[in-house]
């Protein structure tokens, strides 16, 4: 009778299974799934009288599926079914099981609805888990859910922070908690996890969440990029504590790295220096930090060791290193080269135990940790960027690729929303120009990938312009592929072109950044007249801070203001034209009255007329005067566009066209702390180094990526040169002392040095029409980072020279293969003769020497006749004669 209960409690979970546990379904990994009928293949691995006791087993869980008809995927989650059942680690904790309900309906299990769609994972008679067959697309899926069965209460799913810091309070003083973060496509890593949970679940709590936003408590910020996880030191802390310290694990989730890393969190927080302990650091993969001190300092570093070793626990292991008692030749041995003289203490990481030394700047507890920790963030990053580019190379092994092209194609799914966009023709175009007072029409192909990108821009800011009640403003668009005569008599011969037209007149062409943001502002600021006539003191503060008019609150962190004595002035008429000329850029105002401009120019102490940037994003250099006896409008303009930006900004894709236009080398500084960036941007404000100065956060892939192609070895924090006009790229030698003369002089012999070269060729495009990246960065104006706008003709002559340079280098490029072929089917020539006279010499050597013997034999014959002939003749005569 008791036997009777175990598979009526199943059969009403089968039947609970089907409406609760539906899941989407995914992508078959097989393409051979409907070659062979499942059907054919199945057969019962277990009787029906026997089925009670199997799943009802007190030893094992049971892994049941149910064959009714051929389902998509079924045949490759059958061979995964059999994978598992074949997997070492589950042959003593799990037992599988395939019902043929077709062959054997006498099973009450089969006749659960849907209960084929699914396989069952049983313990002791209750449905445990199930697993949708359409997720079953690798052995991993399965096995990974039948190690979440096994492990029970001893895994913990976690979906918040509260929940997290709850755990952290309960095992405060008495547990140490590993925390693990997976991601739904990679189930070998999950897999991996819980495996090594189930070794060590009576020592550890483990934890697993599939949440980005708790990843991020956990990372410090950053979301990680593949499966990792955490050790919670909560052991330690005392009773109550609401957050325990934690050491994040390195590198991809595998078995023995899991080991290690957790050898490594025994390690002892500080390591006296010998070979024994730098042999097992190594061995666990560990980085090492060596404190480097002598007797008389050793309290100092040994007091600074402690700090790093309780802050880089696991992460890296902390090496007190005194020279007095370990020679350096002993040093080099264990490849712990000390290439260069430092002032004791110091500190020094070495990359997993190998590899060169890598000092920090200075010996402050507190600078020393954040440049230990950038560093490690920084060589952890490059890893990853180099695994990925290795498999970039592996899947596209010629190199090339539209990026731009694959990332619109698969925005394909994302409707552009024209709702605020009125699409003209050639009837409504000339309408709709004249009636509306202030038009701006995007002219675009439908097929063209750089238009497409584009309107997704273009249709976020109809909707931004259509909210604000400021703006009175009329989008459009003109399908140049569909009307091609509108296109053509308003002369478009790039895609897209973005036309203003005021008052049924065309205005200008938008040339700026292709993306929301910049062209919403680029419209407003183009509503606001140019320039803005300021009357008071009063009005240039407001002007200056922005709130002088609703148009200029977000529009632009940059003000210019000019200062006449009349309209009349001659200087006026030029501060007027640069001003309709940089129109949407740049907000200008003007004061004409002698009384205020003589006030406004004094409190910057220059003289009428004076012109002045106020910059309220730049936080090293807040204004800049033009001081220049004369003026003209080009140089006007170049003054507003180059003084405007940052003189220390951060480094990005988007302002370096603006910043590299100033022709000047680019001194980049990496990882530096606040005080560094001070100390650097107070030097950049000062602008006694002709330089581009800049930095960049090795918290970011592009970062890691130009830091390691321009210094793969370096100190951190890292300053560089980098010289585009030569190629040269120099780095300073004094990392961490930043003083204007180290700087000055270190960048006044990278000048005269040539200490590296740029490998240009790598950063060309195939042809000059494949570098709309470029153009994309490059080619407008952004009024907050690159505020430097060009008029249409400046971009044709650009393409132009470009292409003509291209044609150029080509026909060179040609001549020069020309030049080659010709000198080797030269050398071949040479080869060929020389070799051939050759062997004709060593024929006619062969000849004379073959001649000679001849002669030599020929010779003896005829001596040999001359001697035997006067014998014979004597033979011949009486013996009287003889």
């Amino acid at each position: 009778m008791a036997g009777l209960v175990v598979p009526t409690a199943l059969v009403a979970c089968l039947c609970f299974a089907q409406f609760s546990l539906t899941r989407p379904e995914r992508l078959s990994l097989d393409a051979f799934d409907a070659l062979d009928s499942v059907e054919l293949r199945m057969a019962n691995s277990i009787p029906t009288h026997a089925f009670a006791s199997f799943v009802g087993s007190s030893r094992k869980i049971s892994v049941v599926y149910f064959y009714k008809r051929d389902l998509t995927h079924l045949g490759t989650a059958l061979r995964h079914f059999d994978a598992a059942k074949r997997e070492q680690k589950l042959r003593q904790t799990a037992q599988f099981a395939k019902v043929n309900c077709t062959k054997d309906p006498a099973i009450p299990h089969c006749s659960a609805e849907k209960s084929h769609h699914f396989v069952y994972i049983v313990s002791q008679g209750s449905v445990k888990d199930v697993v949708p067959i359409s997720e079953i697309t690798e052995a991993d899926v399965l096995i990974g859910r039948i190690l979440q069965v096994l492990l029970g209460k001893s895994l913990k799913r976690i979906k918040t922070e509260k929940k997290l810091t709850e755990l952290q309070r309960r095992s405060a003083g008495h547990q140490d908690i590993i925390v693990s973060y997976q991601m739904d496509d990679k189930p070998f890593e999950h897999r991996v996890f819980l495996e090594f949970a189930l070794d060590y679940r009576k020592q550890y709590l483990f934890v697993v969440t599939t949440k980005e936003k708790l990843s991020r408590v956990l990372g410090g910020g950053r979301t990680p990029s593949m499966p990792t996880a955490w050790y919670l030191h909560c052991a330690e802390e005392k009773d109550g504590s609401k957050t325990c310290r934690r050491t994040a694990y390195r590198g991809l989730l595998r078995s023995d790295g899991l080991v290690n890393f957790l050898r490594a969190t025994k390690l002892p927080t500080v390591i006296t220096f010998s070979d024994q302990d730098l042999t097992t650091c190594r061995t666990l993969g560990l980085h090492v930090i060596y404190v480097f001190t002598n007797t008389d300092k050793k309290s100092e570093a040994t007091e600074v060791a402690a700090a790093l070793g309780k802050s880089f626990r696991g992460t890296a292991a902390v090496m007190l290193t005194n020279l007095d008692k370990i020679s350096k030749s002993r040093l080099r041995a264990l490849d712990v080269n000390m290439t260069r003289e430092v002032e004791l203490p110091a500190v020094a990481i070495q990359s997993n135990g190998h590899g060169d030394l890598h000092f920090m700047g200075g010996f402050a507890p507190e600078n020393l940790l954040w440049y230990l920790q950038t560093y490690v963030t920084y060589y952890e990053d490059l890893q990853v960027h180099k695994e990925h580019q290795r498999k970039k190379r592996r899947t596209d092994s010629d190199g090339e690729g539209d990026v731009v092209a694959i990332a619109v194609n698969k925005d394909r799914v994302n409707t552009i929303e024209t709702t605020h966009i009125s699409t003209l023709t050639d009837k409504t175009f000339t309408t709709v120009v004249e009636e509306k007072h202030f038009v701006v029409v995007v002219f675009h192909l439908t097929w063209d990938v750089r238009s497409k990108a584009f309107m997704h821009s273009y249709s976020e800011a109809s909707k931004m312009l259509a909210d604000d009640a400021e703006c009175n403003v009329t989008l459009a668009q003109v399908l140049c592929d569909d009307w091609t005569d509108v296109c053509k008599l308003n002369n478009i011969t790039s895609y897209p072109t973005v036309r203003v037209f005021v008052g049924g007149t065309f205005l200008k062409d938008y040339k700026g950044m292709l993306d929301t943001v910049e062209f919403v502002h680029f419209v407003k600021l183009l509503q606001i007249e140019a320039p803005i006539e300021i009357k008071s003191l009063d009005d240039v503060a407001a002007f200056n801070t922005g709130t002088l008019s609703e148009m200029l609150k977000d529009s632009s962190q940059t003000s210019v203001v000019g200062a006449f004595k009349s309209q009349d002035q001659e200087e006026f008429q030029i501060f007027q034209q640069a001003a309709r000329d940089l129109h949407g850029y740049f907000v200008l105002g003007a004061v004409t009255d002698e009384k205020l401009a003589a006030e406004f120019c004094a409190q910057f102490e220059a003289e009428v007329p004076c012109v002045v940037v106020v910059k309220r994003n730049d936080e090293y250099q807040q204004q800049k005067v033009l001081r220049e006896d004369t003026m003209d409008t080009e140089a006007l303009i170049n003054f507003v566009q180059v003084a405007s930006l940052p003189v220390f900004p951060k480094l990005t894709v988007r302002n370096f066209p603006a910043l590299y236009r100033r022709s000047k080398p680019f001194v980049i500084l990496f990882g530096g702390s606040s005080s560094d960036l001070r100390a650097v941007g107070e030097i950049a404000a000062s602008e006694q180094i002709n330089a581009v100065f800049s930095w960049m956060d090795l918290n970011e892939t592009f970062a890691v990526e130009l830091l390691d192609f321009y210094a793969a070895s370096t100190d951190i924090p890292a300053l560089v040169l980098v010289d585009h006009s030569t190629g040269n790229i120099c780095h300073y030698p004094h990392s961490g002392n930043f003083g204007m003369k180290e700087i000055q002089a270190w960048v006044q012999e990278c000048k005269e040095v040539k200490t590296g070269k740029l490998l240009e060729d790598k950063w060309r495009p195939v042809f000059p029409t494949q570098g709309f990246l470029r153009r994309l960065d490059a080619v407008g104006n952004s009024a907050k980072q690159l505020e430097h706008p060009r008029l249409p003709s400046d971009e044709y002559e650009e393409d132009e020279r470009m292409i003509l340079a291209y044609r150029a280098r080509n026909v060179e490029q040609k001549r020069n293969e020309v030049k080659q072929k010709k000198k080797e089917l030269e050398q071949k020539d040479q080869k060929y003769h020389s070799e051939k006279q050759e062997k004709v010499g060593e024929e006619q050597k062969i000849a004379r020497v073959e001649q000679i013997k001849n002669e030599e034999n020929e010779k003896k014959k005829k001596n040999n006749e001359k001697q035997t002939k006067p014998n014979e003749k004597a033979e011949d005569m009486p013996r009287d004669e003889l």
